[in-house]
């Protein structure tokens, strides 16, 4: 989701972009560089990471003036890329987005929250509890951390973005958006196919590719 850096008060700009340039360094300090660099085909993941990303969110359905609603596809990049790497695609995705779009990069920082951090944090959430099950189930980890990890993806973007509206008094938005609130149901079901369809695709033929797929566990004796 993009909102136009006009609908945002100063603080929130502010917030956004603070928490958000620090995010994405601790991502950089901590993220597995040497492993990128020893096989060239990660970066390779990385970039296409990202650009997979901003083709998914250009198919974008302007609602109203300076809103901007689209899939995310968030849950697959974490799962393939991990949540440090994932941020970081992300953060270059929503410039990107903005400059496509023609809005202005003080909106980035909000919109990358409810699009990349949020989500990514509760698709890793997803992982750790499918992790913790250990169960040697393959369509576990497919189904639960692609399918339903992005339906739950979706939705905590949902409730970030309501939480926002409530922030800057959008209460026409956040009006619409209750009243119509059971049409969440027609983003989520095709959220979760997209990021399980894709994963399970990646973990089939290009197991070695998906970073938080364990292959000794899922497919050993």
């Amino acid at each position: 989701m993009f909102i136009g850096v006009e609908f945002l008060p100063g603080w929130m700009v502010l917030a956004s972009s603070l928490l958000m340039f620090t995010a994405c360094a601790v991502a950089a300090l901590l993220a597995p560089w040497a492993a990128v660099r020893a096989v060239p085909a990660r970066l390779h993941l990385v970039l296409g990471g990202a650009i997979f990303c901003l083709l998914l969110w250009l198919m974008s359905v302007h609602m109203v003036a300076q809103l901007w609603l689209h899939f995310i596809g968030i849950s697959c990049l974490v799962m393939l890329l991990g949540l440090r790497l994932a941020l970081l695609a992300g953060a270059l995705s929503s410039f990107l987005y903005a400059i496509i779009i023609g809005e202005s990069l003080l909106g980035v920082p909000t919109a990358w929250l409810l699009t990349v951090l949020l989500p990514g944090a509760v698709s890793r959430l997803v992982l750790y509890a499918v992790a913790r099950l250990r169960s040697k189930n393959l369509f576990l980890y497919m189904l639960g951390g692609g399918f339903c990890g992005g339906m739950l993806a979706m939705l905590a973007m949902v409730a970030g973005s309501l939480l926002v509206f409530w922030l800057i008094d959008a209460r026409d938005w956040l009006q619409s958006a209750l009243e119509n609130w059971p049409l969440v149901s027609l983003v989520l079901f095709p959220e979760g196919f997209i990021n399980g369809m894709l994963i399970t695709t990646l973990t089939v033929f290009y197991p070695q590719l998906v970073k938080t797929f364990d292959d000794l566990h899922y497919l050993g004796d």
